[in-house]
């Protein structure tokens, strides 16, 4: 019955065909779709009769399978004169020619389509596209230059030939067909940005963009894309101080409101090129009370003036007080503004966290955080900074309290997933591992890669080192260690260390208490301790999950603290060369390279 039903369903098909006209050609399909392509080429040649360019394709495709090259030529020749000699099909000659290795032939070819390019853009187009279906790329590339010169439109084909020339490997050419067409594009910039990013293979390639980009500024003052792509360079480069440099021009060019520089100036605070940062948002200030961001940029100068004073190498608590003057004055000015809240809440933190003035802190905070009119953002993070200053504070169940508010109000928010590592963590300090593992199980399969990968170490870590009561016992005092250092007790902190090595013999704890050392030592500004620990952990536990961290951080010491740049590039290199899968490799090449004179 089923066999029946397809032969009567063949027939329908065949009758309807049949009725329709093109019983030809659907036995002429029907044949070449079979292999029968001799019957095809019978059918396909009185079709191709009838209706050239209808059949054109299907005919000649049959016949190159048939290799019959001499009836395919004459058919393409047919359909060259009947389309009023479009070159578009000498590229099917030449491609016969090229099957059969004609080379020679196929070239007279190739130059005769040049040759004979009409002044429009689409043929010319489809024509480069043949050609480079062909791998024939100096043809198509010849062909839009042509095309360039018969339009006479210098700018044609800008973004097509940046294509095709990053297909035959020649960036500098790429870079300076995009460029050519970025003055068409300056409001879809991240076209050109696209594509030249997509030539970039080492830093050469950069620095020649760099320069061929200021040679356009000088050339051509009064078209500011190059001067945008410039800024992009350099933002890409992470060389945020040019970045600032070229913003600021066209920021006064343009006579513009400051904002680019001021977004150039928080991504190079989040970076910590603290004095771009701090140049960036000084200028935004300079501009104004009457700019829409000037308050912003005052308070954000203020921040940046704060992190680069406590990361760096030493300071004085006098400098610390100066800051907070400069924060209160803030806040006195602005009382009713929602950045003088975010203000009193970063006021709070340099008292907590440098100062060790946690009541101030406390008290700062805590009519934030009880404000039920505070807006959403800073109500959490007001709840979170409560919550991190009570556990210094020695009040653990308050810390538990706020850091579980915010969890059930940002469920599912960045900040409420951070919420619930602050509860993990808290769990841990105080020894209850077995919740806390059951925290971090969730916070690792749902929340955000930062916070999620600081979930697995300390999950792991965990893991690590519970198994028997004696690792037990020495899991507790180190958190407890932890603790003390969070609370800023260095010193018992620090007591608590030796004690677990006197009491723990052989313990596996004994590279976590080199690297928490390490960062007691930084702590207290004694660098060349720290680094002494750092040097003791990579000679002893260099097999170790902290092996790797031990290279890194002693570059970071010797380059930023200890001002030993030859030294800072042995412990680099031998991060790439020994931790080739390290996350921290990726960091360590680009302080090295740069070190080196390789980057700017």
């Amino acid at each position: 019955m089923k066999n029946w039903l397809l032969i009567l369903s063949f027939l329908f098909t065949v009758s309807a065909t049949a009725q329709d006209g093109n019983y030809d050609a659907f036995l002429a399909r029907q044949f070449a779709l079979n292999g029968e392509y001799g019957k095809a080429a019978e059918y396909y040649a009185d079709l191709f009769e009838q209706t050239p360019d209808e059949y054109y394709n299907d005919y000649l495709d049959v016949l190159i399978k048939l290799k019959d090259f001499e009836k395919a030529e004459k058919v393409i020749k047919t359909i060259y004169k009947k389309s009023g000699n479009n070159p578009v099909y000498l590229t099917d000659i030449a491609s016969l020619y090229l099957q059969q290795e004609k080379t020679a032939e196929a070239e007279k070819q190739f130059a005769k389509i040049i040759k004979e390019l009409p002044a429009s853009k689409y043929i010319i187009t489809q024509v480069a596209q043949r050609l480079i279906e062909l791998k024939q790329y100096d043809y198509a590339e010849k062909a839009y230059l042509r095309g360039k010169e018969i339009l006479k439109d210098k700018n044609a084909f800008n973004l097509e030939i940046a294509q095709l020339l990053l297909w035959k490997n020649d960036y500098t050419g790429m870079m300076m067909a995009y460029l050519d067409e970025a003055p068409y594009m300056a409001n879809n910039l991240s076209v050109i940005q696209n594509g030249l990013q997509k030539g970039w293979t080492d830093e050469k390639s950069k620095d020649a963009l760099e320069k061929e980009l200021l040679k356009r500024t000088q050339s051509a003052k009064g078209n500011f894309v190059y001067q945008d792509l410039l800024v992009w360079l350099y933002m890409q480069r992470n060389d945020f101080d040019g970045a600032v440099i070229q913003a600021k021009s066209l920021d006064m060019l343009r006579n513009e409101d400051g904002s680019n520089v001021l977004r150039i100036g928080q991504t190079a605070l989040v970076q910590k090129d603290y004095d771009a940062a701090i140049k960036a948002f000084q200028y935004v200030v300079q501009k104004g009370a009457n700019y829409p961001w000037f308050v912003n940029a005052n308070l954000a100068l203020i921040n940046a003036q704060r992190d680069k004073l406590v990361n760096a190498t030493a300071y004085q608590r006098a400098q610390l007080f100066a800051l907070k003057g400069t924060y209160q004055t803030f806040i006195q000015s602005y009382p009713n503004d929602y950045l003088a809240t975010n203000a009193t809440l970063e006021l709070a933190q340099l008292e907590a966290l440098y100062l060790h003035e946690l009541d101030s802190a406390i008290a700062r905070t805590l009519p934030i955080a009880e404000n039920n009119r505070t807006p959403k953002d800073l109500l959490a993070r007001a709840k979170l900074n409560l919550g991190d200053y009570y556990i210094m504070d020695e009040q653990p169940w308050e810390s538990l309290l706020l850091y579980s508010q915010v969890e059930k109000e940002q469920k599912g928010n960045p900040i409420g997933e951070e919420a619930k590592f602050k509860n993990a963590k808290l769990a841990y300090f105080k020894g209850d591992f077995e919740w806390a593992q059951t925290q971090l199980k969730i916070i690792k399969a749902s929340t955000t890669e930062l916070i999620s990968n600081d979930a697995i170490d300390l999950s792991v870590f965990i893991l690590d080192n519970l198994n028997t009561d004696e690792s037990d016992r020495a899991l507790l005092k180190f958190a407890k260690s932890e603790l003390l250092r969070y609370q800023h007790k260095l010193k018992d902190a620090e007591d608590t260390l030796n004690d677990i090595l006197a009491t723990s013999v052989g313990t596996a704890l004994q590279d976590d208490i080199l690297y928490l050392k390490y960062q007691l030592a930084k702590d207290r500004q004694q660098y060349a301790e720290a680094a002494g620990y750092l040097e003791q952990l990579s000679a002893n536990f260099g097999d170790d999950i902290l092996g790797d961290n031990a290279l890194f951080y002693l570059g970071d010491l010797y380059q930023y603290y200890l001002k030993d740049e030859e030294k800072a590039k042995q412990y680099y290199e031998r991060i790439i060369l020994e931790y080739k899968d390290s996350t921290l490799a990726v960091e360590a090449r680009k302080r090295f390279r740069k070190l080196r004179g390789d980057i700017p």
